[in-house]
């Protein structure tokens, strides 16, 4: 099993390689690996349950296995399955649930103690699974009968920690672990050419390892390491940087590179010569196995000794003296290899190792080295010509924007900033900011230089970014930097803009219907199309069609559908985007990017990316762009409008702007709990600038899922207010309140954004209600400004709904209702439909930011990267000098609508009789009904009762009212109640409306019994029964097949509906019926027309014509006494007459016995 996760592990790897050197179909490597991976835990069961009947297996032992067999099974299950998830944009994905972990041996593990002067000074840990013998190759451990590299580290709590990741000794070392039987196979792994040197004989020492191993076969090497370039290094000075250099270790020969000062990417371009290197053993195992290099990286302090940073293995490709110093082998290439310091990755070095057999003509024989001839570094050796990359003269542009959000250094507000940008000995220096706090954009927007730089792209070296603080006395003080590891994304490519507009292009040939006034509504339902919903007749197929009342419609409904439209994946009014805006679009960074500074110390946390949050010291805002020169006549072309911006044409000026930000905060969803009774109190607060508004008065009690509806609008100047903070708070009545999370947007990338993100585009274009057009220009000003930005050939509008945009040409309709519904032409439809295409005009199209709303996480500075809860909301800009925008969209949360329900419950009919009478024997049951609305369960009202039902009938004529606050277009009743007597706010609880009905057996001295109940949902429940005997079962169990009603649309309904009970077999069972006529009327109404509950004024109800049966006894005594005797006590009468009679006769016996003895004696 061991053999299979190491070859899974070693898959990963190519994996990753594949994914970093970005070649293609990496996810059929994966699969292939999960493939290998299944088929392993397959091979190991089937050897497995070979073995699992073996004599001398222990309990535990048999148990052990059964456990790993059954962790194997669902190992390889689950590669099956996750090889059938592994797609393109799922592989990164996927690779991380690949942690497959080995169960603990059963055998103890080997350690290795290194003594200096009998004390233990380190040691090394080898797991005995790894070397323990098996005549079976697949149960062999991966390290059995071989030579190893064994690295000591130090013991207990100095190993732990940066210390402890320091080598502390190497050696190579041969091991095997071995049954006693099987000790003549001992040393079949060991490279040959040895002679043993045993020990005397004796009994069994044959069999018995030797004391020591002289080997004949010596073979001599040189090997030359190639150290070209490392990258993403360890910060180890509180600088942010570092001092690297590289120590390289092979047998028993070491050196180290020269020190470059205060980088994390250094370019050491230096070839070390290690020569007369001996290894022993044959020269083909010395070829196809050579010993391991290792390479650790250090940072040089100028006190105390050098800090680890971090370490690498690699194994050199090996060269015989009969070989041909040729292709495809040699000269090797350079290869990325990764830094670990611990268990955490700290960066990549970019080397080449080649380990070339001295022959017995010396080193003549040796391939010669040739460097570059215009260098001048004494001893130190280039890498040669034939291995380092082959350079090309490339030009960096570089947009110096701005910085932004720089702390403090070494106590001292940054003030006169500047940017360095250096990338393989060249660079560049940004224009100096004066002032930071007042403009911290630069004055010269866009400067370059040229660099030699590999062809090949994955070798180019990183750029780095340095800003500098110009402070007094012409001291320069270092605030941060950051080190651009790839420039692939930034090589400009002159294929992938450029297209020819020569043939027109029909995007949308089929004409949208007329809009029309029903058509701007958004779906509520999922069964409706075109505005209405088809409701089914009680015989037959035959619909009728049901419309949709407009004024239930609000933004809510938009929001709402969006939601259940987003889980069924259709187009919608509005779109409700799961995670922040900026991850669906590359955080805007289409033309201006965002590159974090970092200063201090790089943590040793396994959390690596929490470390680096702590380190960031401010943002720099620009971009880059290269290109090989000299350039060709397209990109010509592109620079000839301005060649002092290059390839950065277009673009806005970066001077302050004043901006309305409006921000629109919808709800929060899952908030973590600030008080002791596990709820909350959340209120926003929002921060731009100077500007800091706090919504505290309008907080909301006991919630941890607030519905908030309310928008700001704050005046900006960006780029000083450009970090938007919203935040949660929670608010309490003594104390200060309490953070529960925040979230911040860069506003300044949305402005600029190409994606157009300052208001998001609807789907349709209206003029009124509750979907109107929110933007100050119209649609077809927007088209007009991207066609004349991105000097774009038209608008033109033709007839028919007919609009081209360069060589694309779009459909839509023309018409537009107004308020009073008149019809008019506009080329709005038109102009929108474009919009909404955007992405599809050639060169310079993109996606336009739809009418959106957007979820970003709650994050809380005290608990890092542990979210608090999400906010659901979005933000719209608006610039001064354009036209004033209208008001801000009503968003606040809807108020719920009074209305009084009122029940009459009529009659019941074959309810189940519970009682039997003790003088008629009848079965019977004293039925009263019990009725309220669900989460109103303390205002539950009962009818009277109807005693001594023999049939189940029950007259009532009882009258139910229930008042209650409903929300109609969510559908909800809305309950308002403290939660305790100590409570200070009522919690507001939102509940479906429903309205419960139960049928009960009054009892006098014992608890009521319950008989049986039916729940009606008030906007969807059956329609009742005309007579009692249409009334079934079915109309419950089966309500596919009956026609179902809303008491909110009908107001009036009556009817027979069924009550239900579960059986012995939990199954549904009819226990009675009942005639309730249902009324709905809202407040206003019912106050002009009051009725009383039962049968109080005003408007009483008749009381009902029950029958005189609750005394049937007294009316008929003789029948009461015909039943008592005849039926239910029948056995115990006739044993009563015979007791009489029996003691009659004993009476009589001992009465007249006195008389008759008497007689007898006297001889009368």
């Amino acid at each position: 099993m061991s053999i299979t996760l190491c070859q899974q592990e070693e898959g990963l790897n190519d994996v990753q390689e594949v994914i970093k050197t970005e070649k293609a179909y990496p996810e059929r490597r994966l699969r292939g690996v999960l493939e290998d991976l299944g088929n392993g835990c397959s091979q190991f069961l089937t050897l497995a349950n070979k073995d699992q009947n073996q004599t001398g297996r222990t309990k535990l032992d048999k148990e052990r296995l059964k456990s790993c067999m059954r962790e194997l099974e669902s190992i390889g299950q689950q590669a099956k399955t996750i090889r059938t998830q592994v797609k393109k944009n799922t592989v990164r994905d996927k690779i991380k649930l690949q942690g497959v972990h080995i169960p603990y041996h059963s055998i103890p593990d080997v350690y290795i103690w290194m003594m200096s002067n009998n004390k233990r000074i380190a040691y090394a840990r080898v797991p005995s699974k790894d070397i323990l013998y098996s005549g079976v190759d697949e149960e062999t451990g991966k390290d059995c009968g071989k030579v190893k590299t064994i690295f000591f580290k130090l013991p207990g709590k100095k190993g732990f920690g940066a210390a402890g990741w320091t080598v502390q000794a190497k050696t190579e070392i041969y091991l095997w672990l071995g049954l006693n039987r099987q000790r003549k196979d001992f040393l079949s792994g060991l490279p040959n050419g040895f002679e043993e040197n045993k020990m005397l004989k004796g009994p069994g020492s044959q069999s018995a390892p030797p004391i020591s191993l002289t080997y004949t076969m010596k073979q001599i090497f040189q090997l030359r390491v190639h150290m070209y370039q490392a990258r993403s290094l360890f910060a180890a000075d509180s600088s942010g940087l570092s001092d690297p250099f590289a120590r390289v270790f092979f047998s028993t020969h070491s050196q180290v590179t020269e020190v470059l000062n205060e980088t994390l990417c250094p370019t050491w371009d230096q070839l070390m010569v290690y020569d007369n290197v001996e290894l022993f053993g044959e020269v083909g195992e010395l070829r196809d196995d050579p010993p391991i290099i290792v390479i650790e990286i250090y940072d040089q302090d100028t006190v105390g000794k050098a800090e680890f940073m971090g370490r690498t293995f690699a194994k050199p490709i090996t060269k015989m003296a009969d070989e041909h110093y040729g292709p495809p082998r040699f000269p090797p290439q350079l290869e990325y290899y990764q830094i670990y310091r611990g268990n955490c990755a700290a960066g990549e070095m970019l080397a080449a190792f080649e380990l070339l057999q001295i022959g017995p003509h010396g080193k003549a024989d040796l391939p010669p080295i040739d460097g570059p001839t215009d260098m001048d570094r004494g001893p130190i050796l280039p890498v040669p010509l034939g291995i380092r990359p082959v350079l090309s003269k490339y030009r960096i542009e570089v947009l110096f924007w701005g910085l932004r959000d720089l702390k403090r250094v070494n106590l001292v507000a940054v003030d006169r900033p500047r940017v360095d940008i250096e990338c393989a000995g060249k660079g560049v220096q940004s224009s100096l900011i004066q002032n930071y706090k007042k403009n911290p954009n630069f004055g010269t927007l866009v400067k370059m230089f040229e660099v030699d730089l590999p062809e090949n792209e994955l070798l180019h070296p990183p750029l780095n970014i340095r800003v500098v603080d110009c402070r007094a006395f012409g001291r320069y003080t270092l605030v941060g930097n950051h080190a651009v590891t790839t420039l692939r994304k930034f090589i400009y490519r002159a294929a992938d803009n450029l297209c020819p507009l020569t043939e027109e292009i029909i995007v949308n040939y089929e004409p949208e219907p007329t809009i029309k006034k029903m058509e701007t509504m958004v779906k509520l339902d999922s069964d409706e199309k075109g505005g209405k919903k088809k409701k089914r007749k009680k015989g037959g197929d035959e619909v009728e069609e049901e419309e949709f009342d407009e004024s239930m419609l609000d933004w809510w409904s938009k929001y709402f559908a969006s939601i259940e439209t987003l889980m069924e994946v259709r187009p919608s009014g509005k779109m409700v985007y799961p995670k922040e805006l900026e991850n669906e679009f590359d955080n805007f960074e289409d033309w201006l990017h965002t590159f974090n500074l970092f200063r201090g110390k790089a943590g040793d946390d396994d959390d690596q990316n929490m470390a680096d949050e702590d380190r960031i010291i401010g943002k720099f805002k620009g971009s880059l762009c290269m290109y090989k020169v000299p350039v060709s006549d397209e990109m010509q072309r592109e620079m000839g409008f301005d060649s002092n911006m290059g390839m950065f044409q277009n673009i806005p000026t970066n001077d302050p702007i004043n901006v309305l930000v409006r921000v629109y905060i919808i709800r929060a969803t899952d908030l973590h709990p600030a008080d002791i009774n596990g709820k909350a109190d959340p209120y926003i607060a929002i921060k731009l600038g100077k500007s800091d508004i706090k919504d505290k008065d309008n907080y909301i009690s006991k919630q941890l899922n607030p519905i908030f509806g309310k928008s700001f609008d704050i005046e900006a100047t960006f780029p000083i207010d450009s970090t938007l903070t919203v935040s949660v708070y929670d608010w309490d009545l003594v104390g200060t309140d309490d953070l529960i999370g925040e979230t911040k947007l860069d506003l300044e990338n949305r402005y600029y954004s190409k994606h157009r993100a300052i208001c998001g585009i609807p789907s349709k274009y209206a003029i009124h209600g509750y979907n109107v057009w929110r933007d100050p220009l119209k649609p077809t000003q927007i088209l007009a400004k991207l066609c004349k930005e991105g000097k774009l050939d038209g608008p033109h509008y033709g007839p028919g709904g007919r609009v081209k945009v360069a060589n694309r040409v779009f459909m839509g309709p023309t018409e537009i209702e107004d308020e009073n519904g008149l019809k008019k032409q506009t080329d709005e439809h038109l102009a929108l439909t474009v919009l909404k295409h955007w992405e599809d005009i050639p060169r310079v199209g993109c996606k336009l930011i739809p009418e959106h709303v957007e979820t970003r996480p709650l994050l809380n500075p005290d608990k890092p990267g542990i979210e608090q809860g999400r906010i659901e909301m979005w933000v719209d800009m608006f610039p001064k000098d354009m036209p004033a925008p209208g008001p801000a969209i009503d968003i606040s949360p809807r108020k719920p609508k009074k209305f009084e329900l009122r029940v009459i419950i009529w009659n019941t009919d074959e309810v189940i009789l519970e009682d039997d009478d003790i003088f008629t024997g009848e079965k019977s049951s004293d039925i009263f009904v019990r009725g309220w609305l669900k989460g109103q369960q303390e205002d539950k009202q009962d009818t009277d009762v109807h005693y001594h039902s023999l049939t189940g009938e029950g007259l009532f004529n009882w009258r139910f009212i229930y008042p209650f606050d409903y929300l109609q277009a969510e559908e909800k009743i809305v309950i308002s109640k403290k939660e305790s007597m100590f409570a200070w706010d009522e919690t507001e609880y939102k509940i479906p409306a429903r309205l419960n009905l139960q049928v009960w057996d009054a009892d006098h001295f014992s608890a009521d019994d319950f008989l049986g109940a039916i729940e009606l949902d008030l906007n969807r429940f059956p329609r009742g029964a005309k007579t009692a005997k249409q009334c079934s079962i079915n109309m419950v169990l089966n309500e596919k097949d009956i026609p179902m009603v809303s008491i909110f649309k009908q107001m009036r309904i009556k009817g027979w509906w069924p009550f239900l009970a579960r059986d012995e077999n939990d199954e549904f069972e009819l226990t009675g019926k009942v005639e309730a006529e249902l009324q709905l009327m809202t407040a206003e109404e019912a106050e002009k027309n009051p009725v009383g509950e039962g049968r109080n004024e005003p408007e009483p109800l008749e009381k009902p014509n029950r029958p005189d049966t609750a005394f049937l006894w007294f009316l008929m005594p003789f029948k009461a006494i015909k039943n008592l005797i005849c039926n239910q006590y029948f056995w115990l009468t006739v044993k009563l007459v015979v007791a009489l009679l029996l003691v009659l006769v004993l009476g009589l016996f001992i009465y007249s016995m006195p008389g008759y003895m008497a007689k007898k004696l006297m001889g009368v």
